[in-house]
């Protein structure tokens, strides 16, 4: 009851002004279920899902900035609220005798799209992020050479999606700010741990 969100409208003057405002009463049911399963002495299994039903039970702010609240208010996605989430992984470890351990991990992550901003104008593509690394560790504990491999399906990620406003100022603007998050990434480190410390 009365959910506490912020409200992001474009402004010409200020590009784009967030009101707090308990706008709604909500109801939001869920499940999320999660496990790490030993499939061989030394493979596991990491697997998740999450589930969620959220819709508005009333409503008092214009939510959609057409200066009325009513059923299109009503109607809106909750932000942030995707519908389906799950993800499911492996990781291997692999004894090289007097060497250490090699240890590799493959892990997929869904996630269903979802609206951003309450106006559901903005929205938070969907995504299927794939990630991976093979690191070597040292029988003495003090090494770890690591390869890894992010977002390997590079998939298009952002963090947001707030609709500006046609100008701001003098200069014209429109559109979203939507910042992305890095594409596919491979890289490799190397760590060191010293003793005693």
């Amino acid at each position: 009851d009365d959910m506490q969100r912020e409200l992001n409208l474009p402004s010409e003057g200020a590009g784009v002004v967030q009101l707090i405002r308990n706008t709604a009463d909500a109801t939001v049911t869920g499940l999320e279920i999660d496990g790490t399963f030993s499939l061989t002495d030394n493979l596991l299994l990491l697997a998740s899902v999450g589930v969620i039903d959220a819709e508005y039970d009333e409503v008092r702010e214009d939510l959609n900035g057409d200066g009325n609240i009513d059923g299109l208010d009503k109607d809106l996605n909750l932000p942030r609220a995707a519908d389906l989430t799950y993800s499911i992984g492996f990781v291997h470890d692999l004894d090289i005798g007097e060497w250490g351990y090699l240890s590799s991990r493959i892990n997929y992550a869904y996630r269903d799209e979802s609206a951003y901003t309450d106006s559901n104008l903005g929205f938070i593509l969907n995504q299927a992020i794939l990630d991976a690394g093979l690191d070597f560790y040292s029988n003495s504990g003090n090494w770890v050479f690591s390869l890894y491999g992010r977002n390997l399906l590079d998939e298009v990620k952002h963090g947001g999606d707030t609709q500006l406003p046609d100008v701001i100022g003098p200069v014209p603007t429109g559109g979203t700010f939507s910042p992305l998050s890095k594409g596919r990434v491979y890289g490799v480190e190397v760590t060191y741990t010293f003793e005693g410390l």
